[in-house]
């Protein structure tokens, strides 16, 4: 997509794709004031529900030193 502000579209951050140890793809990144973010495909997701496709997280700081302990 095109970096255009004429869209009403601002730019939070670019997610990167991951797998977890487990094997599930995720997504994640940084949003400019540098807060984590994750992003995971809906398990749960079924055709014609209303449920989320993705859900989005933002990382806690309990999280961020979780991983790191891992």
């Amino acid at each position: 997509m095109a970096d255009n502000k004429d869209n009403g579209l601002e730019e939070l951050s670019g997610l990167f794709r991951n797998e977890s140890k487990k094997g599930d793809i995720y997504y994640g990144g940084k949003l400019a004031d540098g807060t984590e973010v994750v992003m995971f495909r809906n398990s749960y997701w079924e055709e014609g529900k209303n449920r989320p496709y993705f859900r989005l997280y933002k990382r806690s700081a309990e999280g961020a030193k979780q991983q790191l302990q891992d």
